[in-house]
C-alpha cells in the first residue's frame, strides 16, 4: 500500500539518476570555472610581471635623464657656454657626446638664457621648445613628456647656477629624449616590446610621475602556463569520466542489492498489515541480505508483541486516566477533573433543565496553621477536611480540590434548602473532627459559599462559580456563621468584591487576550554589568491606563486566580518570544506562584513554552512565601521542568517563612535576595555582616545569587565585592515594554546568556 506523499523505489531510482546528472553537470561546471579562474590568475601574474618590468624600464630612463641633467649642471664648460656662447653649436652637437656627458642617439641637450630663450638656433631635424614653459626663475629641475609629431618626447629642464654656493641661475639646461625608441631599446623578458605604446596627442603634456599609468602593453605568453592549462583540462576531463562511470556502477549495484530486496520487504509489510504474514511465510521467503531479513523478522515479532500488549494497554489507560484526575494528597478529584466535569455538567443541565447548586469550601486560617505546625501537619489537616466533606456529600456527588485549601462541588437536582443542609452537615463533621490529636489547639473550620440556579434560569449557570466565590468571602466576614448563600445578603459584599476598577480589569484581562502587557527588566551579570537576561513583569492595560501588580495581585490572591492569571501571562510571554524581538541568546525569567506549578495545565503550558529554550534560556521564579503548601507536588513538577532545561529561582528570598527548608527540599538553582536583605548590606552593623556572611555561605554551597532592588552605587559596589553573580534594580534599568527593551539591547553588548 502506498501512502499519500510517499515515494516508490522506482521514483527514488529516477531521482537518483537525475541527481547524478545534476551532480556531474555541477562538477563539470565547477571544474570549468576553476580552470578559467586558474588561467586568469596566471594571466594576471604575467601581466603584473610585465607591468613591473615596463615600469622599471621607464624609471631607468627617467633616472638616466636626471643623472645627465645633474652632470651637465655641474660641468664648468656648461657655464662657459652661457657666458661666451661663440662655440655653443659645436659644444651642443659634439662636445657633450665626446665628453661622455650624453650617450645614445635618442638624447639631445640645449641651453636657455635666464629669460627662457634658446642660447642658439636649434639643430636641424630636432624640435626644441622656443621658450621654456615655466615661470622663471626655476629653482629645481622638472621633467615632463610632450606629444609631438614623431612621438612622445621626455624633457627635463634644470637650472645652472653661477656657483654651487650661490643659487643664482646663470641659465637653464634642457635634456630631450625620444621616449618610445629609447624605451623599446631596453631589454624585456615578460613584455611584448612591439605592443608597448604611449599615446599623447600633439601638444599634450604628461607629468613624469603619471607615466606608468599611461603605458599600454601586452605580456608575452608563458609556455609553462600553456602546458599547465592543458594538463589541468585533461585531468578534470578524466576525473569527470571516472566519476560518471563510478556513479553508473553504483546505480546498478543500488538497483540489484537494495531496490529489489526493499520491494520484497514492502510487500511483506503490506502482508503483515493485512494479517496474511505467517511464520511459514517467514521461513520460506527469506532474504539474502541479512540486515533486511533481520528487519523483516523484527517487524513480525513486534507485531505479535503489539497484539499481546494491546489488551493490557486499554486497561492501563483507563487506570491512568483515573489517577491523573485524582489529587495525590487528599484522594478527591483534582482541578483537571473539575474542569472536565464542570463542562459536562453545564451541557447536561442545558439539555435537561433542573435546579442546581454550587458549593465552594475554603479552610479558615490555614496559612497560619501551616506556618505554625509545619507542612506535614498542614497536609494532614487538608486530608481530614477532604474526608469530612466527602462524607457530608450525597452518594453520587464529587468533591474537587481546586488548589491549596480550596474545594468545590456542584449538585444536580438540589434546592437551596438541600444545599444549605449539606453545607451544615460539612460544618458538623468538621467540628467533630479530632484535630487536637495532631497537636493543633486552634479551632479548624471552613467557610462555605453557596450559589443556586433554578431550572428556569439556566442561562446563568456559568455565573455559579463566581457567585459562590462571593458568598464564600461573605461567610468569612466577622459575625457570619461560616455559611452564606448568594443572594440579597451578599449583594453589598458583591459590590465590594467585584465593582472595583482593578477587579474589573483583571477579569477582563483573563477573558480577553492582549490586555496583559509584559514589561521586561534587565538582570546584569557581575562584574561586567552586561545584560544577562530579562525578568518578565506583568501589567494590565485597561482603558489606556497601565495597572501595576500592586493593584491587581491582591485581587488575584483573594480570588484564588493564580493559575488562571499565570496561564494568561505564559500565553503573552509565548507571543513575545515568538515575535523574536529579543536577540538570540538573551535569557528570560518568568514569575509563577507555587499554586500554579501544582496545576498540570500550567505545567503542560510550560513544557510547550520550553521550545524557546534553544533561542532564549528560560528560568522560573517562584516566590518562597508561596511554597508553604503542596511541597511534594511542587518539587515533582519542578524536577520535571528542569529536564526540559528550565532553571529554578527562589524569588524574594528573606521575606517569607522557613526559607532554609525550601532550599533543602526544593530543586532550586538560583536565589534572589529580596530588597530588604540587599539594603542591609549597606549597613555597617551586625545585620549587614550577617547578610554578607549568609550570602558567602550560599555561594560556597553552589547557589547562584541575584541581588534585587539595587538602587545606589554603594550597594552595587558591596554586592559586587561579595561575589554575587547577578544584580537587578532601578540603578541599572527599569522595567520596559518589549520594543523598548529590545531597542536598548540592540544598542549594547548583550553579554553572556542566562546562566544565573
Amino acid at each position: 500500500m502506498k501512502w499519500p506523499g510517499t515515494l516508490s523505489i522506482k521514483q527514488i531510482a529516477l531521482g537518483f539518476i537525475t541527481g547524478l546528472m545534476v551532480l556531474v553537470s555541477l562538477i563539470g561546471g565547477f571544474a570549468a570555472y576553476q580552470t578559467r579562474a586558474v588561467t586568469r590568475s596566471l594571466e594576471l601574474h604575467d601581466e603584473n610581471a610585465a607591468y613591473a618590468e615596463l615600469k622599471a624600464a621607464a624609471q631607468r630612463l627617467l633616472s638616466q635623464a636626471e643623472k645627465q641633467a645633474a652632470s651637465l649642471a655641474d660641468w664648468d664648460e656648461t657655464r662657459q657656454q652661457l657666458v661666451l656662447p661663440e662655440y655653443y653649436s659645436y659644444w651642443r652637437d659634439q662636445r657633450v657626446y665626446e665628453s661622455g656627458m650624453l650617450s645614445g642617439r635618442y638624447v639631445r641637450a640645449a641651453l636657455y638664457t635666464t629669460a627662457g630663450l634658446p642660447l642658439g638656433p636649434a639643430p636641424a631635424n630636432v624640435h626644441l621648445p622656443a621658450r621654456l614653459p615655466f615661470r622663471l626663475p626655476l629653482k629645481a629641475p622638472t621633467s615632463w613628456l610632450a606629444g609631438e609629431s614623431g612621438g612622445p618626447v621626455l624633457y627635463r629642464v634644470f637650472p645652472i647656477f653661477i656657483e654651487a654656493r650661490q643659487p643664482t641661475p646663470l641659465g637653464y639646461g634642457l635634456i630631450r629624449l625620444e621616449f618610445m625608441p629609447a624605451l623599446r631599446h631596453q631589454t624585456f623578458q615578460f613584455t611584448d616590446v612591439a605592443s608597448v605604446a604611449l599615446t599623447l596627442k600633439p601638444g599634450e603634456t604628461l607629468r613624469a610621475d603619471a607615466l606608468p599609468a599611461r603605458l599600454t602593453f601586452r605580456a608575452l605568453p608563458d609556455p609553462d602556463r600553456l602546458r599547465f592549462q592543458t594538463i589541468l583540462s585533461r585531468t578534470l576531463l578524466a576525473f569527470l569520466v571516472l566519476l560518471l562511470a563510478t556513479a553508473l556502477i553504483g546505480f546498478v549495484a543500488y538497483s540489484r542489492l537494495l531496490v529489489r530486496p526493499l520491494r520484497r520487504l514492502s510487500a511483506d509489510i503490506d502482508a503483515m498489515q493485512q494479517g496474511r504474514f505467517s511464520p511459514d511465510h517467514i521461513r520460506a521467503q527469506g532474504m539474502r541480505i541479512s540486515e533486511l531479513e533481520n528487519v523483516r523478522r523484527s517487524l513480525y515479532d513486534y507485531q505479535l508483541q503489539l497484539r499481546a500488549l494491546h489488551g493490557s494497554l486499554e486497561s492501563q489507560n483507563r487506570e491512568f486516566h483515573s489517577q491523573a484526575r485524582r489529587d495525590a494528597l487528599t484522594g478527591c478529584h483534582n482541578r483537571r477533573a473539575y474542569e472536565e466535569d464542570w463542562e459536562s455538567f453545564r451541557e447536561e443541565v442545558r439539555k435537561t433543565p433542573q435546579d442546581v447548586a454550587y458549593l465552594l469550601f475554603d479552610c479558615d486560617r490555614f496559612k497560619a496553621i501551616n506556618d505554625t505546625y509545619g507542612h506535614a501537619k498542614g497536609d494532614r489537616v487538608l486530608t481530614i477536611i477532604a474526608s469530612a466533606l466527602v462524607m457530608a456529600l450525597r452518594a453520587n456527588d464529587r468533591l474537587y480540590r481546586l488548589g491549596g485549601d480550596e474545594f468545590a462541588t456542584f449538585l444536580s437536582r438540589a434546592t437551596p434548602a438541600q444545599a444549605k443542609q449539606i453545607a451544615q452537615r460539612c460544618q458538623n463533621l468538621l467540628d467533630a473532627a479530632a484535630f487536637s490529636d495532631l497537636g493543633i489547639n486552634e479551632p479548624v473550620g471552613i467557610s462555605i459559599g453557596i450559589a443556586f440556579c433554578g431550572a428556569d434560569a439556566l442561562n446563568q449557570v456559568d455565573e455559579l462559580p463566581k457567585q459562590a466565590d462571593i458568598a464564600m468571602y461573605t461567610a468569612k466576614q466577622p459575625g457570619r456563621n461560616r455559611i452564606a448563600v448568594y443572594g440579597e445578603d451578599t449583594e453589598r459584599a458583591s459590590q465590594t468584591l467585584v465593582a472595583s476598577r482593578e477587579t474589573s480589569a483583571l477579569f477582563q484581562a483573563l477573558a480577553a487576550p492582549g490586555m496583559i502587557e509584559m514589561h521586561y527588566q534587565s538582570v546584569h551579570a557581575l562584574p561586567g554589568r552586561q545584560v544577562a537576561y530579562y525578568e518578565a513583569l506583568a501589567r494590565i492595560r485597561y482603558h489606556g491606563d497601565l495597572i501595576m501588580p500592586s493593584a491587581f495581585l491582591p485581587v488575584v490572591n483573594s480570588r484564588r486566580l493564580e493559575a488562571e492569571f499565570d496561564r494568561a501571562v505564559l500565553r503573552q510571554v509565548d507571543a513575545d518570544l515568538a515575535s523574536q524581538q529579543l536577540a538570540p541568546g538573551v535569557g528570560l525569567s518568568i514569575n509563577l506562584s507555587a499554586q500554579s506549578i501544582s496545576h498540570p495545565e500550567v505545567v503542560s503550558q510550560l513544557l510547550e513554552l520550553s521550545r524557546h529554550n534553544a533561542r532564549h534560556p528560560l528560568m522560573l521564579e517562584i516566590t518562597e512565601t508561596s511554597l508553604i503548601t503542596q511541597m511534594v507536588e511542587v518539587s515533582t513538577y519542578l524536577d520535571l521542568l528542569r529536564t526540559v532545561r528550565y532553571r529554578i529561582a527562589m524569588d524574594d528570598f528573606g521575606t517569607g517563612y522557613s526559607p532554609l527548608r525550601y532550599l533543602v527540599d526544593l530543586p532550586v538553582d538560583v536565589v534572589k535576595f529580596d530588597i530588604s536583605l540587599v539594603n542591609k548590606l549597606a549597613q555597617d552593623n551586625r545585620a549587614g555582616r550577617v547578610v554578607a556572611d549568609f550570602a558567602r555561605m550560599m555561594i560556597d554551597a553552589g547557589y547562584s545569587l541575584v541581588a534585587e532592588g539595587v538602587e545606589s552605587d554603594a550597594i552595587l559596589e558591596k554586592v559586587e565585592a561579595l561575589g554575587i553573580a547577578h544584580v537587578q534594580g532601578y540603578l541599572l534599568s527599569r522595567p520596559l515594554p518589549l520594543a523598548e527593551a529590545a531597542a536598548r539591547l540592540a544598542g549594547q553588548d548583550t553579554g553572556a546568556p542566562c546562566t544565573a
